[in-house]
């Protein structure tokens, strides 16, 4: 930072001695040793609270980026959803219509039944009979 050599600081060293006197040096070197001290502790502390900072900022960015991404991947897959859907409501209208229209069809398709002419037996047919020696060989 500062581009201090030894000489300087021992100039430095003697003008403190002229001017503050023997007996005043210690304790002013000790208060300046105790203000350095903390002047670096507060760098120190700033220097973390601002990579805590950037490291959070950092972090939001990659969450927003991450978010935008996860929208964008979602909106195909709502489009197909919406396709889906809609092929189903066709299908169920189509379906319905099939239905109603079902009366009329079967209308058309079935001849009227005149009440003059005789109805037909609509029974339900029989089996037809074995002959009574394979009945026999069945109860035997």
């Amino acid at each position: 930072m500062f581009d201090v050599g030894f000489s300087e600081l021992i100039l430095l060293g003697i003008v403190a001695l002229v001017v503050l006197g023997p007996e005043k040096l210690p304790h002013a070197a000790r208060m300046a040793g105790a203000w350095l001290g903390r002047i670096r502790r507060t760098v120190i502390d700033i220097q973390a609270e601002i990579e805590k900072e950037v490291s959070a900022a950092e972090l939001k960015q990659r969450m927003n980026d991450e978010i935008a991404r996860l929208k964008a991947a979602t909106n195909p897959i709502e489009e197909e959803i919406k396709a889906v859907e809609n092929t189903i409501h066709q299908q169920m209208t189509d379906a319905s219509q099939t239905v109603d229209a079902a009366p009329a069809y079967l209308a058309q398709q079935t001849p009227p039944i005149n009440n003059n002419e005789p109805q037909e037996n609509n029974s339900v047919p029989t089996a037809p009979s074995l002959p009574p020696s394979k009945v026999n060989l069945i109860k035997s």
